[in-house]
């Protein structure tokens, strides 16, 4: 394995199935990346994949996020967010827990990103700060005006995806020079503007105009962080794994149906692959 190699994943709610499939490949093909950074559902899969419990990634992406207190009115009722986060993480534990002593002593290092509301920056936090409470992955998740912010480390934070969706600069930070970047989208794929009545909604809610304008130009940072990549997969130094088809799902399916079919694909296209994916990890 060539060790200056970052795998870099993306959110994206429950499509975060498909990545699932993508991690659960590499574990049955041992393949150990040396450093790996997350953002919102990208996290959760992560820790599965470092803590190497393959039934786990199947549980998160699919059996957990098909459960009827995922998401809506029901979720609000018990957690105060429509996303039901620590009902979901809570379902997660009970049939597998996450195995912290292998997570944290993984060959596969690991960064979550997470939004820091009081100082309006994304900060990383590597893997000895997740503690068996979970409340460093649960806070990652915590999706813009869908969640309420959690305190971690006397800050209050939520999903990074607010400005770094896919954190290609955080893997360049750390001295990688090979990426593989794992994507909930399909090729082609371009984000929208945030609608007015999306800002009018979180000026109402948070009250702070630097939320309101990260969450303006968050387009914008999306193409950017994309176009870097497009540049490094150019230039050799990038592999993106992403769907090569369509099956419906968006970021708020919670249709067991739906989910297992995009979890499999996500496995059966990493699987394709896996002759070329060996061949950008090995050392030359």
């Amino acid at each position: 394995m060539y060790q200056k190699m970052g795998l870099v994943v993306e959110g994206g709610g429950t499509k975060a199935a498909y990545t699932a499939g993508v991690l659960k490949a590499f574990l049955q093909e041992k393949i150990y990346i040396p450093y790996t950074v997350g953002i919102s559902a990208g996290c959760e899969m992560l820790a599965n994949y470092v803590s190497r419990q393959p039934y786990r990634l199947e549980v998160s992406g699919v059996e957990a996020t098909s459960q009827p207190m995922v998401f809506g009115l029901k979720a609000y009722r018990k957690e105060g967010s429509l996303y039901g986060l620590e009902t979901t993480n809570a379902f997660i534990e009970s049939k597998e827990k996450l195995d912290l002593e292998k997570f944290w002593s993984s060959s596969s290092k690991m960064d979550f990103g997470l939004y820091n509301l009081d100082t309006h920056q994304v900060e990383y936090f590597d893997k000895s700060h997740l503690d068996e409470s979970q409340t460093l992955m649960i806070a990652s998740c915590a999706l813009l005006l869908l969640a309420h912010p959690y305190e971690f480390e006397g800050q209050r934070y939520m999903d990074a995806g607010l400005r770094d969706m896919i954190s290609i600069e955080q893997s360049l930070r750390q001295g990688n020079d090979r990426h593989i970047v794992i994507s909930t989208k399909e090729i082609g794929y371009v984000r929208k503007p945030a609608p007015k009545w999306q800002l009018r909604l979180a000026k109402h809610v948070y009250h702070d105009d630097v939320i309101v304008e990260d969450l303006k130009n968050r387009h914008l940072r999306y193409k950017e962080q994309w176009d870097k990549v497009d540049q490094l997969e150019r230039e050799g130094k990038a592999m993106v794994l992403r769907p090569h088809k369509d099956l419906g799902v968006t970021r708020y399916t919670t249709s067991e149906k739906k989910l297992r079919p995009w979890f499999q694909l996500g496995f059966d296209e990493t699987m394709e692959r896996m002759d070329k994916i060996k061949a950008f990890c090995e050392v030359e």
